[in-house]
């Protein structure tokens, strides 16, 4: 006889389940929206010359350009916050860019206007015939002549301000 059969192996223990997958990563955060760009600054006010009725060079401390039309003095007074008017000369192709104050044409001389040509002329307070102290009248000749016309400079005046906003109720 046989001996009985013997009994199957044991079967090993059920395996765990597999890991589950770790759950999907939230999404990164949205990146904050970009920042406005800084506001542009004020336009600058327009300016133009008026040309004055009398003929003639107008009053204050001039640089001397010589050379250039009338557009281009306009233009180079237009560089200076100080050049108040310009003086064209018709026969002798020279523009004047006058000043109020002698500080303020020897700095414009020296920052804004590199190698004048010709005499800087900041040494006399032009049109104020014999008064250097006197602040020279941009809207009145200093000089009359025919072959020259003074341009005085106007600037627009700026808008006014928004008024203050009302304290809530």
């Amino acid at each position: 006889s046989q001996p009985p059969p013997s009994p199957p192996p044991p079967s090993p223990p059920p395996s765990p389940p597999p890991p589950s997958p770790p759950p999907p990563s939230p999404p990164p955060p949205s990146p904050p929206p970009p920042s406005p760009p800084p506001p542009s600054p004020p336009p600058l006010p327009p300016i133009w010359y008026v040309k004055l009725e009398t003929d003639g060079e107008c009053q204050g401390w001039f640089i001397e350009e010589m050379g250039i039309a009338a557009g281009a003095c306009q233009e180079l007074c237009s560089r200076s916050d100080a050049c108040g008017a310009t003086t064209f000369h018709l026969t002798r192709f020279v523009c004047w860019l006058h000043f109020k104050d002698v500080e303020d044409c020897r700095a414009a001389q020296q920052l804004t206007y590199a190698s004048p040509q010709g005499d800087d002329g900041c040494d006399q307070n032009w049109g104020n015939i014999g008064c250097d102290a006197c602040v020279p009248d941009f809207s009145k000749v200093g000089h009359a002549t025919w072959s020259a016309h003074c341009y005085e400079r106007n600037f627009a005046s700026p808008p006014p301000s928004p008024p203050p906003p009302s304290p809530p109720h």
